[in-house]
């Protein structure tokens, strides 16, 4: 086991004087399991389960179970989620109006968690563009989200300074930074091994470029939500310090549970709460929103025609899935997707952002045939809820490994299911089956 820094423990004892042998001796505690359910895909797994207070699809698991051995996680019934870095709900629910429709932007979104929570605070209200700089996280950025059946987000695969530079504003945008990690130290070993003294000022400085880089991107009267995983003053307190020094920021405030045991920094109007792991049963978190009061620079870039209208023939293969032709439009790969953003919309942005995403994928037309993507049996809203196969566990197990599964259907396309929760496509061809479940999300253990 790695040891706890010596000067992150020296630290600790002046930052948190009178807690800090407890919060020390937390850190070696077993960390706690926690998951947030899918309202759009309800089903009762956690029996033990107790609430996380702060957030209505969280809870708390008694013991970890394997996640990967329940086909319910592969069908998007559940997302394994940090039960602190949760708090993003209660914040939204508080901090952003409740009407009008928003345009939302998770700047540093993968593995996915905290875009899960955005997208269905907005659903029907509003629209999230999700982010990653890095191609391989983006991957599974898109894949949590197209598991959990998100039909109001694009995928990008950006640099902050992308959005700053691309013309669109936003009403909402979330940066939970790269930070030192020090509130994860109980549940990832790793981040005890690499944190160093300068971790935090590193840290910081690559804060305030990202910052930097993407907030001419926020309209003005827009709400800015950062939040980290760090205790680190420089990477918490002080970033939002500056910001309000900056003159272009006010702070906002929200209501907090005292039962919650939450800590709420209060100070030089930087407000905010942090979660500390020897007060609540999480890690360590801490979030912070500020309203931008200053105005936001006009930028026009050119556009690119990379999303086109699909053709007729495009529109009579969606015809004959019964998949509405609202809203789709035909990417450069010959991709078919339903988007909350214009095909204009699109176009204006691909001058500047490369998308990973651009909505739900309904998949692509071959001979007049559309050859349906996963995403399109993974949305709640695309196809009717009946006419699914069901599986036993074992033969869901089978499937998510891409093995053989014996069963009787007819010839064509049909959608297999656990428990009524959809798991991908399968295509009968006389007696073969052929398994379209995500080559690259197979499942390559045995229990």
């Amino acid at each position: 086991m790695h040891p706890i820094p010596a000067e992150f423990s020296e630290r600790i004892h002046r930052q948190f004087s009178a807690d800090a042998e407890v919060f020390l001796a937390s850190i070696h505690n077993t960390p706690a399991s926690s998951v947030r359910m899918n309202g759009s895909k309800p089903c009762t797994v956690f029996p033990q389960s107790s609430p996380v207070p702060w957030n209505t699809e969280g809870y708390l698991l008694p013991t970890r179970p394997r996640f990967t051995f329940d086909p319910l996680f592969h069908a998007g019934c559940y997302y394994p989620q940090e039960s602190s870095s949760m708090a993003l709900q209660w914040v939204l629910k508080h901090v952003v109006p409740s009407d009008g429709s928003i345009d939302a932007l998770d700047v540093c979104a993968a593995p996915g968690g905290k875009s899960l929570i955005i997208a269905d605070f907005l659903r029907g209200r509003g629209r999230l563009i999700s982010n990653e700089i890095i191609r391989s996280r983006a991957q599974i950025l898109n894949e949590v989200l197209t598991k959990w059946g998100c039909n109001n987000v694009a995928v990008t695969n950006n640099r902050p300074a992308d959005f700053g530079e691309s013309g669109i504003l936003f009403d909402l945008m979330v940066v939970d930074a790269p930070c030192s990690g020090e509130g994860m130290f109980r549940k990832d070993l790793q981040a005890r091994a690499e944190w160093n003294s300068g971790s935090a000022a590193m840290c910081s400085k690559r804060q305030r470029e990202i910052l930097r880089d993407v907030l001419p991107a926020l309209r003005q009267n827009g709400i800015l939500i950062y939040s980290t995983c760090t205790f680190a003053r420089e990477e918490n307190e002080d970033i939002i310090q500056s910001l309000l020094d900056s003159g272009d920021y006010e702070a906002l405030r929200w209501p907090v549970m005292p039962e919650w045991n939450v800590s709420l920094p209060d100070e030089n109007g930087v407000y905010g709460m942090r979660f500390l792991p020897h007060r609540v049963p999480g890690e360590g978190f801490f979030i912070s929103a500020l309203r931008k009061i200053s105005n936001s620079p006009t930028i026009r870039t050119k556009a690119k025609n990379v999303f086109q209208t699909p053709t007729q023939s495009d529109m009579v293969a969606l015809k004959n899935w019964c998949v509405s032709e609202k809203d789709v439009v035909l990417a450069p790969d010959g991709e078919l997707y339903r988007s909350v953003f214009t095909k204009q919309e699109l176009n204006s942005l691909a001058g500047s952002l490369y998308f990973l995403n651009p909505g739900v994928q309904l998949g692509r037309v071959v001979r007049g045939e559309l050859i349906p993507a996963h995403s399109l049996a993974m949305a709640t809203d695309e196809l009717p809820a009946d006419g699914k196969i069901r599986l036993s566990e074992a033969q869901a197990m089978s499937y998510l490994r891409g093995e053989p599964i014996d069963l009787e259907a007819a010839n064509g396309w049909h959608r297999v299911a656990f428990q009524e929760h959809v798991l991908g496509w399968i295509k009968v061809i006389g007696k073969r089956i052929n398994n379209y479940y995500p080559k690259e999300w197979r499942v390559k253990s045995k229990e």
